[in-house]
């Protein structure tokens, strides 16, 4: 493994954490907003770039500080590049993994938050990576300035979602930092409303996010509708079962004022039958909802299989009446790993 860089990088700090910065170089503040300008707004690489500071001073940042610390390592793309997963190495020599989506419409941008992921989720690759380490508010703003790169010339809106490696809420200082920059006017400028954030189901996080009343949206991982199955399919329900989830996603709905999407990865004959669909209408149906149906993308061996497109049909016919909105949302990216559940740290594309 390299030697670590002593150099502390620069994406990630506020404007007024910049202007510190400058003048612990003996500079004066308004170099920080410049150089948050070149980071933030023009999304620059290197020190090099930054045409408007003095040579001498670009020499000394140089010495001094890094821009980011993130670096590429691998990529896959599907055919058409319309989907692409970028693989990054931490500093302490970890791998995570993003992904840029896009389609006729939209850009997306998918984020992780932590290398790994502990809450071992049976569907999800990540979660068989076990507990890695939270991310910095600096990596996480970093995966979007670089995939930010990846836009077509002339493309400036894109939306950012939190469904890429680990758990956001277990990271919820780092995210909302992070957050602060994305959204920030000195930052990336991305509209709340471009955001998402998707949760296991933290319950005390959840109540938090809705009592600092950021708009940000929030999807929910539920994925079954009674206890028994869903602690089956992700342990984090015994310590969180539905009860006080569905309570805490209420409070959240009436604090925020913005529906909420549950996110539900169809499993053939786990959780497609009509009784699971009714057991679903009954516990979401009176909220103001959305409901994602996943068809199960596959992440190595097992029993877990993707239900026919005639049960998928059945399991949305039943929903469709009963649930104030009802989608399907056939992943993309699954012939390159990049798709709802897959990310991995995969080694193999980290190769040049």
């Amino acid at each position: 493994m390299k030697p670590l860089d002593p150099r502390d990088p620069l994406v990630g700090m506020t404007i007024t954490e910049l202007e510190r910065a400058m003048m612990s170089l003996g500079e004066k503040p308004f170099r920080g907003r410049q150089i948050a300008d070149w980071i933030y707004a023009h999304g620059i690489a290197s020190f090099g770039e930054m045409t408007n500071l003095p040579l001498p001073m670009r020499t000394h940042l140089e010495e001094h500080f890094r821009v980011g610390s993130l670096e590429e390592r691998g990529r896959r793309e599907t055919p058409d590049r319309r989907t692409r997963k970028v693989a990054y190495a931490l500093d302490d020599g970890g791998l995570i993994e993003s992904v840029y989506m896009s389609t006729t419409r939209r850009y997306t941008f998918c984020l992780s938050s932590q290398q790994g992921c502990g809450f071992a989720c049976r569907f999800c690759a990540t979660g068989r990576m076990g507990r890695g380490r939270n991310l910095t508010s600096g990596e996480i703003v970093e995966q979007a300035l670089r995939l930010r790169r990846e836009l077509p010339p002339g493309q400036k809106e894109f939306n950012v979602v939190f469904m890429g490696m680990g758990e956001p809420l277990e990271n919820y200082d780092a995210v909302m930092r992070a957050l602060d920059l994305i959204t920030g006017p000195h930052g990336l400028h991305v509209p709340t409303k471009r955001i998402t954030i998707s949760t296991v189901g933290l319950v005390p996080q959840i109540l938090r996010l809705a009592s600092e009343g950021r708009r940000y949206r929030l999807a929910i991982s539920l994925h079954a509708a009674t206890d028994d199955l869903r602690s089956k399919l992700m342990p984090v329900n015994r310590t969180f079962p539905l009860e006080p989830l569905m309570r805490a996603v209420r409070t959240h709905i009436e604090r925020v004022g913005e529906r909420v999407t549950f996110e539900y990865i169809l499993i053939e004959e786990i959780n497609d039958t009509l009784a699971d669909a009714a057991k679903l209408v009954r516990l979401v149906g009176q909220l103001p909802c959305r409901v994602n149906l996943i068809p199960y993308n596959p992440i190595g061996p097992g029993r877990f299989r993707r239900p026919s497109p005639e049960r998928i049909q059945r399991f949305v016919d039943h929903l469709g009446p009963r649930v104030p909105a009802v989608t399907v949302r056939y992943s993309q990216g699954v012939e390159i790993g990049a798709a709802c559940g897959q990310l991995a740290g995969e080694k193999e594309i980290a190769l040049r």
